[in-house]
């Protein structure tokens, strides 16, 4: 039973990596932080905190995903109720997304100073 559940769940990964450009530019990003940091030599912390900000991130995106997908499966035309949903869905994104750059900038600032000096 567990089986189907974790299938499901890695189909829905695959889906949305390899149909959602939005996805698939935070993906790339995630790697290429993921490798400065290994460049940088992350701690143990600092690693902590980077893998929960990039996991809020591509979540964060896989919801607004499939709010969209349903909102779109439930009515093809404009209403104002469903337009509200998915821009809340695209705020909680883009919250996200801020937020991860400000704990970026507090996480590599001093590490890249210090790599230029």
């Amino acid at each position: 039973m567990l089986d189907i559940h974790f299938k499901a769940a890695f189909e829905g990964i695959l889906k949305v990596t390899a149909t959602q450009r939005t996805f698939q530019v935070m993906l790339a990003i995630a790697i290429i932080v993921t490798l400065a940091a290994l460049f940088l030599r992350f701690n143990t912390t600092e690693w902590l905190v980077l893998i929960l900000v990039i996991t809020m991130v591509l979540t964060a995106e896989m919801f607004n995903t499939s709010i969209e997908f349903l909102a779109d499966r439930v009515n093809h035309r404009k209403d104002p109720t469903i337009k509200l949903v998915k821009d809340i869905s695209a705020a909680a994104v883009l919250t996200t997304a801020l937020i991860s750059i400000a704990v970026g900038i507090i996480l590599f600032y001093p590490k890249i100073l210090i790599l230029l000096k």
